[in-house]
């Protein structure tokens, strides 16, 4: 069976490599297209065994039913992330911060960022001590002291 000068199986391999290189590169590896590019390939397949048209897309129709539940499976189970992104709430406890003056306030320095500076055990920090932040409420850090670090109170 061949369509414009070119066989079957051909054109069902373009499609899959178009579909394969579409997710990859504009959807942002969603890996749905790669499932059907690979349902094309089952297709291809049947085309090159002789299967007529409508043999062929219900091919490409039940692979792609089978193929993309199994390949959302695979790569969300595989690629998704274990701990919170940036703007996700949780995404810095744990943390370091040194304790800078800013003015007449000491304020928490993470990452390029200053933010208002509370402990957690409601100690005072001292400029220049490493802590651990706890939270971030609203746009003010809580944080404490590392296990084996001694209190420092009263050096100020």
């Amino acid at each position: 069976m061949e369509f414009l000068g070119l066989p079957a199986w051909l054109w069902w391999l373009a499609l899959a490599v178009a579909l394969v290189v579409l997710d990859l590169s504009v959807v942002g590896t969603q890996f749905i297209l790669v499932a059907t590019g690979l349902a094309a390939l089952v297709s291809a397949l049947l085309a090159e065994f002789d299967f007529s048209l409508s043999g062929q897309v219900w091919g490409f129709v039940l692979s792609t039913l089978v193929f993309v539940p199994i390949m959302m499976w695979v790569f969300n189970k595989t690629m998704r992330p274990t701990e919170p992104g940036p703007r996700e709430p949780g995404w810095e406890k744990g943390e370091r911060v040194v304790v800078v003056r800013r003015g007449d306030s000491l304020v928490a320095k993470l990452h390029a960022d200053m933010y208002p500076l509370e402990m957690v055990d409601g100690s005072t920090p001292v400029e220049g001590e490493r802590l651990v932040v706890e939270q971030i409420k609203g746009i003010t850090v809580w944080a404490y002291r590392p296990a084996g670090s001694a209190g420092t109170d009263n050096e100020q």
